[in-house]
């Protein structure tokens, strides 16, 4: 009887994980069931950039179509999020009323973007106000093209240098926009007050924009972790062999790992931990294992 496994996460980490699991013949050995946050299959996150600045379409950053989760007798419940795991029952439920049973689970929820602390980012409900952006999803992509092609929106500026800044950057130029860029330390606050006119900047006269994108780095997503009960400090702790600790049937990989002290935020390791995991959840090969990424050139 095939065992059931259960991925939380739809995204490059997590679907990484399950082509190895495949390849390592895994659809012999699990049912497979994924969950994830947005109602897509898997993309290329890194190529967000090229979306924005219309050097790619959306069907061009694609990983893995709908088609391909049907083709290889994958569940996929796109656009629906698991809130809290029960490793006793070992049972995950899902935001939508879902519980599904599991033998195995892997845990890939990735990051969120950082938002340092600026005045006027938020409305008094508490959400972030129309005209400011972060800039780690499709649905951010579709919204900031969006935005840009008003008539009125003439000015940008960016709050950060990532990658993911810089490809903000590049990408609202393509649409026409004049756009600045700015360090989050030194932006007090986001000026307006029905609508965004500009950034109070220490020690320079304020900056005029009419829109802001926030992208100051990542924090590993650990919510549901925190929930359930599982390790976790800067993220979710787990061993050489990417079980998370003290757990004999939880995996957990890409952004939203610790892993001997020190959390990731490239593609390189994301690529490391799925090959392990794979080798250890399908008994392939249970010397397998994860020493941490070195910087690759």
């Amino acid at each position: 009887m095939k065992r059931r496994l259960v991925v939380i996460g739809n995204g490059m980490a997590g679907m990484r994980a399950v082509e190895e699991i495949l390849v390592r013949g895994g659809a012999d050995l699990f049912d497979i069931t994924v969950f994830g946050d947005e109602p897509y299959g898997n993309y290329y996150r890194t190529r967000l950039g090229r979306v924005l600045s219309g050097e790619e379409s959306e069907a061009d950053i694609l990983l893995n179509s709908l088609h391909w989760y049907q083709k290889n007798t994958i569940t996929l419940h796109a656009g629906v999020r698991v809130e809290r795991i029960d490793k006793f029952s070992q049972h995950v439920f899902a935001a939508d009323g879902r519980v599904v049973q599991y033998d195995h689970l892997i845990i890939a929820t990735g990051s969120r973007p950082f938002l340092p602390p600026m005045a006027g980012l938020y409305t008094p409900s508490g959400t972030i106000r129309h005209g400011v952006f972060t800039f780690r999803t499709l649905d951010d992509a579709r919204r900031m093209i969006q935005f840009a092609r008003h008539k009125d929106h003439l000015r940008a500026a960016v709050i950060g240098g990532d990658s993911f800044g810089l490809e903000a950057v590049h990408g609202l130029r393509s649409c026409g926009l004049e756009v600045n860029v700015l360090s989050g330390r030194r932006v007090a606050a986001i000026l307006g007050a029905d609508r965004i006119t500009g950034l109070s900047v220490r020690n320079q006269p304020d900056i005029d924009c009419h829109m802001v994108v926030v992208s100051a780095g990542i924090r590993p997503n650990v919510d549901v972790a925190v929930v359930s009960g599982l390790a976790v400090e800067r993220g979710i702790v787990v061993d050489d062999h990417l079980r998370v600790m003290d757990e004999e049937d939880i995996y957990a990989v890409g952004e939203c790992v610790q892993h001997r002290g020190e959390v990731y935020g490239t593609v390189a390791p994301l690529w490391d931990q799925a090959a392990v995991l794979a080798d250890h959840i399908t008994g392939s090969d249970r010397s397998s294992m994860y020493l941490g990424t070195r910087a690759r050139s």
